[in-house]
């Protein structure tokens, strides 16, 4: 993401992210209600004076991560100043993200009859039956922040290139250790391909620097409190030098790091990825070398604008799916040219 591109990202410190806010205005209202197959959604209706409105099924894994809610806002936004319908639901069931959701939530909008669906799955392949049915009734389909298995026609996808954003961060680690020491990862969800490429990024990366060895993969699953409990594990097992480094393949690594600083560990370098306020504060204070800067806004508002000028005949304004969006790198060496722009 991306992983996100999930690409590919669940709660961070103190717990899960608040759900948005309901916001309203004379041209839109976000309503917080039950989606297709009983899933939370955010739906923003903005009506045309004009013109009857397109319709759009948005399907995010995980409303409750906060760089997924950060995505669907961006959505609702876009689609307010658009001037069409969007319902955005969420693939998280009881505090569980399930792809089974996912499925249900895009088959009601199949018959539904929207005009267009975007989909962030869990599962990129577990999802390929059912967008092949949406292709099938003639409704395009758009991949957004994680990519849809093969089998599948997707319009474009839009995010991130999650293998380069591995590689990134094996760059960063490199850098942090002046090519060598020994390093932990802290994969997110596994088998999302956010996850499977940033981590195929980082290895590739690390195989340059014979004097770097992984020594351990932990998974966070892209949530706070786990990553909290990956360091504590990591702190309890490595001693002294050890261990040089820790990168999450997310931003919620600002939670371990913060929590092995106020434990008086001070040797370890950590690496994030993504770019929150809490990020940007970690590296300003040390507590985080560096990481990867995706924006959840810009996959938002362009999966939201490529769907218009799709359904507008303006096919030729959809940027294929190479286009991907930026990811500079943030050090404290450069962090005041960054503002963050949204909360884990």
């Amino acid at each position: 993401m991306s992983m996100h591109r999930s690409r590919r990202l669940h709660a961070r410190l103190g717990g899960r992210a608040k759900r948005l806010a309901a916001a309203g205005s004379a041209a839109s209202c976000l309503v917080l209600a039950l989606g297709p197959g009983g899933g939370v959604s955010y739906a923003s209706s903005v009506r045309s004076a004009a013109k009857s409105t397109f319709v759009i099924g948005s399907v995010l894994n995980d409303l409750t991560n906060p760089f997924q809610a950060t995505m669907g806002k961006a959505e609702q936004a876009e689609a307010s100043k658009l001037g069409v319908t969007i319902h955005v639901v969420s693939g998280n069931v009881n505090g569980s993200i399930s792809i089974s959701q996912q499925v249900a939530e895009v088959q009601q909008f199949i018959s539904r009859k929207v005009n267009m669906i975007l989909v962030t799955p869990s599962d990129p392949s577990a999802i390929v039956p059912v967008i092949k049915k949406a292709n099938a009734a003639g409704i395009p389909v758009m991949a957004v922040n994680t990519e849809v298995g093969k089998g599948a026609k997707v319009v474009t996808f839009v995010g991130d290139n999650d293998y380069q954003y591995g590689v990134d961060e094996g760059k960063l680690v490199a850098q942090a250790l002046h090519g060598k020491g020994n390093v932990a990862l802290l994969l997110g969800v596994l088998g999302d391909s956010p996850e499977v490429l940033r981590t195929e990024g980082i290895k590739a990366t690390l195989k340059h620097y014979p004097g770097i060895h992984i020594v351990t993969s932990l998974v966070d699953n892209w949530v706070n409190s786990t990553n909290i409990a990956d360091v504590q594990d990591l702190l309890t097992k490595y001693h002294g030098t050890s261990l040089n480094a820790v990168v999450a393949e997310g931003p919620e690594m600002y939670a371990g790091a913060e929590y092995a600083r106020s434990h008086g560990n001070t040797s370890i370098k950590f690496i994030a990825g993504d770019y929150s306020t809490e990020v940007r504060t970690a590296i300003q204070k040390g507590d985080v070398y560096g990481t990867v800067d995706q924006s959840p806004q810009t996959e938002g508002l362009l999966a939201v604008k490529f769907a218009v000028d799709w359904l507008s005949g303006k096919k030729s304004l959809v940027k294929s799916p190479a286009d991907y969006i930026p990811l500079p790198l943030v050090t404290q060496a450069n962090v005041a040219k960054y503002p963050a722009t949204w909360s884990s």
